[in-house]
């Protein structure tokens, strides 16, 4: 099962699923714990640290969405995405990007160098970059397709056939869920 940990607020979690699934991932969990989906408001040392330690702990990549606009709290800022690798986790800003009609999103690198996919598997994989994939038309089309698959999420959300799990992040990084936190 992929898990989601959100910031809270419904439209993150909203879009955590709608991204999950314009990358080609099903609702609920897959077979293979490949990837956790979640959000953040603001973004910290200790905040990244926790989230690194949480991914290599748990052995799953991540894709987080960071809400630091206060002007638009529920549309994100930007994406990261974390990886594990042999000996350490990386950490590196994506732009989901729509390359061809009918297909799951992708992520970019905010260079333009680097591309990532849900396989079949619904493991993350690094694939040579599409010229199309760095175009800013490219991430304003999978913004959009975001935006409209999370406004028709009420039904999944509300029915608890996808759940999230909400962590709260102590001053030296570490994840807590939030129902176990301690006041």
């Amino acid at each position: 099962m992929n898990n989601t940990q959100t910031g809270g607020l419904e439209a993150h979690r909203a879009n955590a699923l709608a991204l999950r699934l314009e990358m080609g991932l099903p609702v609920n969990g897959t077979t293979s714990a490949a990837i956790t989906f979640g959000g953040i408001q603001s973004v910290t040392w200790p905040i990244l640290e926790g989230i690194a330690r949480k991914a290599a702990e748990d052995r799953q990549d991540a894709i987080f969405a960071v809400y630091s606009d206060e002007r638009f709290p529920d549309a994100p800022a930007w994406y990261f995405l974390v990886y594990r690798m042999l000996d350490s986790v990386a950490m590196v800003k994506v732009h989901p990007a729509h390359v061809a009609k009918n297909e799951p999103l992708v992520l970019v690198t905010d260079d333009g160098t680097r591309q990532f996919a849900a396989d079949e598997r619904g493991v993350l994989r690094e694939m040579p970059v599409q010229k199309k994939a760095t175009k800013q038309m490219a991430h304003a089309k999978a913004a959009i397709r975001i935006k409209v698959t999370a406004n028709n999420l009420d039904d999944v959300l509300e029915s608890g056939a996808w759940e999230a799990t909400t962590f709260a992040f102590h001053a030296d990084g570490t994840a807590v869920e939030v129902d176990k936190a301690a006041a």
